[in-house]
């Protein structure tokens, strides 16, 4: 195809970059994954291969295919190496003057033709490319962590992003086996990540309220909603029960839910005494007994799961 995408850049060795460059080498793309030094360009080559042979390991992928995927990764501290490409994603720090200062430097080095996306979780891609002379060519592709494991991509369409771009970015994405969604007003946070931060509000008023325990949360959502949400959406369920049973509820529980602008003061206190979660051992969460390493497994072998499920059935 003539706007097919074959040479992939990622900027970012961090926690998402080698992912993203797992998809798209396993694709059949060209990826050059470029740090800033070359410690963490290291690192970001150690987490590629991590990610890669933990795949392997629960057959998710065949071994022939990826050593076939690990030979199409390059890794570089050479950022000029965005000019050749046909698609260059940044995930670099969630920081809006920094992101538009680098948006603006890959503008003036890559051709027009040269798709500039970005990975931020929250800022508007209309405000990353403020400072571009070709904001048309800007998208947001915000991959979901872990970037190897989970299907969601964001394709947010920033106020001069053009049609072209979304959909030849969107293809691309489904070529990497992602399941890309389109999000046609640039707002704060995409689609999904609005979802799941009014799900965090509640959850954190309720603890703070006292209305339950924070592990009895976890589980009301885990084994209640969230257990049917892969094949069971809310809107389908409000279509499924009838929009007038829903109307009636909504009309009872809405006006006690938190509608809070700001962070919940129980996530503020947390903070300031400095309990910061798994890495300080205290948050919602007592972090002495458990290991958070050990929870990421159990996400990743649960989403691995999914993946080969997902292979199999289409």
């Amino acid at each position: 195809m003539e706007d097919e995408i074959a040479r992939v850049v990622i900027i970012g060795t961090g926690q998402m970059g080698p992912g993203i460059a797992v998809s798209t080498t396993l694709a059949g793309c060209q990826t050059t994954l470029v740090g800033r030094t070359e410690e963490s360009l290291a690192r970001g080559r150690s987490r590629y291969e991590a990610a890669l042979a933990f795949m392997v390991e629960h057959g998710a992928v065949a071994a022939e295919a990826a050593a076939a995927a690990a030979d199409r990764l390059a890794c570089t501290v050479d950022q000029a190496v965005a000019a050749s490409a046909d698609l260059v994603i940044e995930s670099i720090v969630e920081h809006l003057p920094t992101k538009q200062a680098f948006f603006r430097e890959l503008d003036a080095r890559c051709p027009p033709r040269i798709i500039l996306a970005s990975n931020t979780s929250g800022l508007r891609i209309s405000d990353i490319a403020g400072q571009m002379a070709h904001p048309e060519r800007a998208v947001t592709t915000h991959f979901w962590n872990p970037a190897h494991l989970m299907p969601l991509v964001e394709v947010i369409q920033g106020e001069r992003t053009t049609e072209e771009t979304v959909q030849r970015t969107s293809r691309f994405l489904q070529r990497c086996g992602k399941r890309p969604v389109i999000g046609r007003k640039d707002v704060p946070g995409q689609i999904c990540n609005r979802i799941l931060q009014a799900v965090i509000r509640e959850c954190i008023y309720m603890v703070q309220e006292g209305i339950a325990s924070a592990a009895d949360v976890e589980t009301a959502l885990k084994a209640g909603a969230g257990l049917r949400f892969p094949v069971y959406g809310p809107l389908e369920h409000l279509d499924a029960i009838g929009l007038d049973l829903g109307l009636a509820v909504q009309t009872s529980v809405l006006p006690s839910l938190c509608n809070a602008t700001e962070p919940g003061q129980y996530l503020k206190n947390l903070v300031a005494a400095s309990h910061l979660g798994a890495r300080t051992g205290q948050g919602f969460h007592d972090w002495h007994t458990r290991s958070v390493d050990e929870l990421r497994r159990t996400r990743d072998l649960w989403l691995v799961q999914r993946m080969k499920e997902a292979r199999q059935n289409a």
